[in-house]
């Protein structure tokens, strides 16, 4: 018996991270609604934490350590044994920066795109609209070249019915959306520039709609595709119109960010410096 076998009798954490949790609550909650059409048992903690990553990737490798230690300690206090996260970067931290940072994690993480994938196969009979329509997908650096994770998403988009179109740069050679290593917050008209570049990618190969598995890439992405004619979907909104889910739209993104990294990661400093000094 596998794994994704023995998942399907457990109940595993569902951790969002806090870019799904905190600004796109519609995809939280299609999630959610997903999870429950297809079987995947998950329960959600009271309290929230964010893993860390974006501390990390501010040079703050001590403070992220911290971090790591006290989502952990909430993780055994919580008796959390297994995890399913939909945020690439989460995926990324858990399976590999938690293991080097914590010599005692023993969390199973989940591949949630394996196991959306094993149940949609199983149980066809809840795909109930099937779309004839070309698209394209967008890997997320953390999925892709960190997690070398590229064909379980495109394999969900086939198995609903989508025909996928690469572009140029796709798999091991994608081009970045603009989101990774805090560039939205530290140089936002770098991000801009290189996520405009992607969308126009997409719609030199003449599809008008590009996937993403990040809703990282999803913000910016979609931010930027103005006036292309490339529709940006993340990916629990294809999966949620299949399984034939009713949910919300997301609030305009038009908008610069209004949050600061410095005014993001600064609480979470603070916190660990004075519990450090106590």
């Amino acid at each position: 018996m596998g794994f994704l076998d023995l998942f399907s009798k457990q109940k595993a954490l569902f951790f969002p991270e806090c870019t799904t949790f905190y600004k796109n609550k519609e995809g939280f909650k299609a999630y959610q609604e997903i999870f429950k059409k297809l079987g995947i048992n998950y329960f959600l903690l009271d309290e929230h934490l964010c893993s860390g990553i974006e501390i990390l990737q501010a040079g703050y490798e001590q403070e992220a350590r911290k971090q790591a230690r006290k989502v952990f300690d909430l993780f055994q206090e919580k008796g959390v044994d297994a995890i399913i996260t939909t945020d690439p970067k989460s995926y990324k931290v858990f399976t590999q920066d938690y293991k080097e940072f914590l010599p005692d994690w023993n969390i199973k993480v989940v591949n949630i795109w394996e196991l959306i994938l094993e149940r949609l196969r199983k149980k066809h009979q809840l795909i109930k609209n099937r779309p004839v329509e070309t698209i394209t997908f967008h890997d997320s650096c953390h999925l892709g070249r960190y997690c070398k994770i590229y064909e379980e998403p495109r394999q969900i988009l086939q198995a609903i019915g989508y025909q996928i179109e690469e572009m140029d740069n796709a798999k091991e050679d994608a081009f970045c959306s603009g989101g990774c290593g805090n560039l939205p917050f530290t140089n936002p008209p770098l991000a801009n520039k290189i996520a405009r570049e992607r969308v126009l990618q997409a719609k030199r190969i003449g599809v008008k709609k590009m996937v993403v598995t990040s809703f990282d890439s999803y913000n910016l992405l979609r931010k930027n595709a103005k006036n292309t004619g490339v529709e940006i979907v993340e990916l629990s909104y294809v999966l949620a119109h299949a399984l034939d889910i009713p949910i919300g739209l997301e609030e305009s993104v038009d908008e610069e960010e209004n949050v600061l990294l410095e005014e993001k990661i600064k609480p979470i400093l603070t916190q660990n410096e004075e519990e450090g000094n106590e």
